[in-house]
């Protein structure tokens, strides 16, 4: 069939994966290797020796005159300095783009100072800015906490959608006796899966598409969000998927009275079922409250015969507030967040929705090696795979 265009470039959805800091460098190190259809990666950094890692990906070295090229010193005004120095020479290098995903490590200087100064010079592009942003384990203590924290109030009317992933989460998922390279897998690949979630609505034709303007529509300056992903496979790959994605760790802080906005997208083999999709968007849906805004799409995809990927975004959360804490040197155990109402979290291990699904099986109905595998990272169930993706390096 030939298409006759007036130019053949109109109407292709521009995409780019921008990592910002070191962490995010790493994170969009494990991204770029997955070839996404149509998505450009690039890195940006004060440090050069932290680009010199990322030779496969398009890098841009910033603040040379603020910083001589060493890095910032874990001074988030240092990396803001830094971005704004050479806002000209970010502005060309992240280009004219529909969506633009940003991933940054909060804590420390470049990431936490430079990334709201990208996110800004993205959306004056015209790009709809998504960030992710992970925030530091408790062990690192309280001053990177508040660092993370100022960082994004910074971030949050810079961008369209940001969301915070909190490191301490991996702690409640991974086995005690994991390696931290694992840990940090597990979150490479969760944002892997949700980026890969939203260019699959967007590039891939489905069976019921979502289009750049809904995804604008929907997501355009709704602040915090959350996601999740859930996979199964066989014949109990949906309750499995909605299984994974009612306990998905992330959305511990999402309140279910809260959400503006929902982005569902379904992914099956040609035996996907028209009853098992309107389940699955059923079952999703009821884990807001209220009548929230929804877009959902749905993509066959033949590779994946037997098995389901449900990947959903909640928009338009508000940030916890935490107490402020007149002792800087106090423990970060002891602050605790802010009186709130009592909200009804969107994270539910023992149902989804407001129906119960089947449980999971009790250890001594489980085949054999099932327990230990059936409701790891996907990652950890590859076979022939020894470890997670290497994302730090």
């Amino acid at each position: 069939m030939n298409i006759t265009t007036v130019n053949n470039e109109l109407g292709r959805i521009r995409v780019k994966v921008v990592g910002v800091g070191n962490a995010g460098g790493m994170m969009v190190k494990r991204i770029a290797r997955e070839r996404l259809q149509g998505v450009e990666c690039g890195v940006i950094n004060t440090a050069i020796k932290d680009l010199e890692s990322c030779p496969e990906i398009r890098a841009l070295q910033i603040g040379i005159k603020v910083t001589h090229g060493t890095g910032t010193g874990s001074d988030p005004s240092v990396g803001a300095r830094s971005a704004q120095e050479d806002a000209d020479r970010i502005r060309d290098f992240l280009g004219a783009n529909d969506v633009v995903f940003l991933v940054a490590g909060f804590g420390k200087g470049t990431g936490t100072g430079a990334t709201p100064v990208v996110a800004e010079l993205a959306r004056s592009l015209g790009s709809l800015t998504v960030a992710f942003v992970t925030r530091p384990f408790d062990y690192e203590g309280v001053g990177r906490a508040q660092v993370a924290a100022e960082g994004i109030r910074e971030l949050s009317g810079k961008t369209d959608v940001f969301i915070p992933l909190p490191n301490q989460s991996l702690m409640t998922i991974m086995p005690g006796a994991v390696a931290l390279e694992s840990a940090f897998g597990f979150m490479d690949e969760a944002i892997l899966m949700a980026i890969r979630g939203m260019v699959d609505v967007l590039m891939k034709p489905g069976r019921i598409n979502l289009d750049l303007a809904d995804m604008r529509s929907l997501l355009k300056n709704t602040g915090r969000t959350a996601f999740g992903v859930g996979t199964g496979k066989g014949e109990n790959r949906m309750s499995d998927a909605l299984h994974g994605l009612s306990d998905y760790p992330f959305l511990a802080d999402a309140s279910a009275s809260e959400v503006s906005g929902m982005l569902i997208s379904i992914t099956g083999g040609s035996d996907l079922g028209a009853k098992e999709v309107e389940d699955v968007v059923q079952q999703v849906r009821g884990m807001a409250g209220g009548e929230p805004k929804l877009a959902f799409a749905i993509n066959v995809d033949e590779t994946l015969h037997g098995e389901m990927r449900v990947m959903m975004l909640a928009a338009g959360l508000t940030e916890p507030q935490m107490e402020p804490e007149p002792d800087m040197l106090a423990s970060f155990e002891e602050r605790k967040p802010a009186a709130t109402p009592v909200r009804e979290s969107m994270y539910r291990p023992e149902r989804l929705a407001r129906h119960a699904l089947p449980s999971v099986p009790e250890a001594s109905t489980l085949k054999e090696g099932q327990e230990k595998t059936q409701y790891q990272p996907a990652y950890m169930r590859r076979p022939g795979k020894n470890g997670p993706p290497q994302g730090r390096g």
